[in-house]
């Protein structure tokens, strides 16, 4: 220590306790941890930052920054995935997460949360995206996710056939519902005939509209330049479209919109009137326009265009109807005898 015949002797003797107390931590974080220290690890150890005192402070400063550059989308999904695993770790800390951990928490997103694998594998990418930022900003010692891989899945695709749409159409005409799900099925038919996302749906105005087509910008784009996409009108949903506007000629298209979780929950129970043994959500009414568009013309570049993908991979998880067009289109060889 630096006698008080230095002037400076306090504050020296102060720094000295505070590097004192910054080897001992390493040390005995070490030897908790039953782990082997080297000169390398101390240094790495020792010259950490520690400005944040849980994964979840970092990840939060993270997100302010990042946050203006994602889609409101991204964000939202997020900030959900963090939620699940802030439940689950509230203390959560860079030096708990290795790849046994990694394996106890998907294991826990599956059989508690009971999340579908497509889903888990999500929320790990997402947790995977603050993890590597971590390592490189010098947070931690290594990255457990070089070792833990996210498996690519195929995302399922509950859609609607031809029969199930006409007999939604019949109960929508009949006017038996009562009103809070009649105006669930007018939503989600309009979906159905428009391609359009319900958050894009919700922010359609009249004035968009024009005999034979309507122009809008995807929400999912709005951090970007998107260009319009222009979506032609089908007799079916030009009538929707009377029935929802009447005689207005301006404004939003829905005045009234109820939220996605009670739609799909009124969706539930107009699949169950309507015989339809299928999970109804609002996602099944794009999926349903874009397997009888592909289906009839077979134009998956045309598909591309009107649902607004950037990339043609987002399109292709509706090539099951490729695939059963051409086993169909193969049967056409049987005519033929040898």
């Amino acid at each position: 220590m630096v006698t008080s015949g230095d002037k400076h002797a306090a504050d020296k003797n102060l720094i000295i306790e505070n590097i004192l107390a910054r080897i001992n931590n390493v040390f005995v974080k070490y030897r908790l941890k039953d782990k082997k220290l080297t000169r390398e690890t101390f240094l790495r150890a020792y010259h950490r930052p520690s400005d944040y005192d849980t994964f979840f402070d970092y990840v939060t400063a993270q997100q302010k920054r990042l946050s203006v550059h994602m889609e409101m989308g991204t964000l939202a999904t997020h900030l959900s995935a963090i939620k699940k695993l802030r439940e689950y770790s509230p203390t959560l800390h860079f030096d708990d997460i290795t790849k046994d951990w990694l394996d106890d928490y998907f294991i826990y997103l599956r059989k508690e949360l009971d999340n579908n694998t497509n889903t888990a594998y999500k929320n790990m990418g997402i947790i995977k995206k603050y993890v590597r930022l971590a390592y490189k900003d010098g947070y931690m010692e290594e990255n457990p996710f070089a070792d833990w891989t996210i498996k690519k899945t195929t995302a399922s695709c509950v859609y609607l056939t031809e029969d199930e749409l006409n007999r939604l159409l019949s109960l929508y005409k009949s006017g038996e519902l009562e009103y809070k799900l009649h105006k669930t099925l007018e939503f989600f038919l309009f979906l159905c005939f428009s391609s359009l996302h319900v958050s894009d749906a919700k922010q359609l105005k009249l004035e968009q509209f024009t005999e034979t087509s309507f122009t809008y910008y995807r929400l999912k784009l709005r951090n970007k330049k998107p260009e319009p996409i222009v979506v032609p009108i089908s007799s079916p949903l030009r009538s929707l479209l009377q029935n929802i506007a009447g005689t207005r000629k301006k404004g939003p298209v829905f005045e009234v919109t109820q939220a996605e979780q009670t739609m799909n929950r009124n969706l539930k129970d107009i699949a169950a009137i309507a015989e339809i043994d299928k999970n109804l959500t609002h996602k099944v009414g794009r999926h349903t326009f874009a397997t009888i568009f592909l289906r009839k013309t077979k134009d998956i570049a045309a598909l591309r265009e009107i649902l607004g993908h950037s990339d043609i991979s987002e399109t292709l998880i509706y090539a099951h109807v490729l695939e059963e067009s051409k086993q169909e289109g193969i049967q056409c060889f049987n005519g033929f005898e040898i």
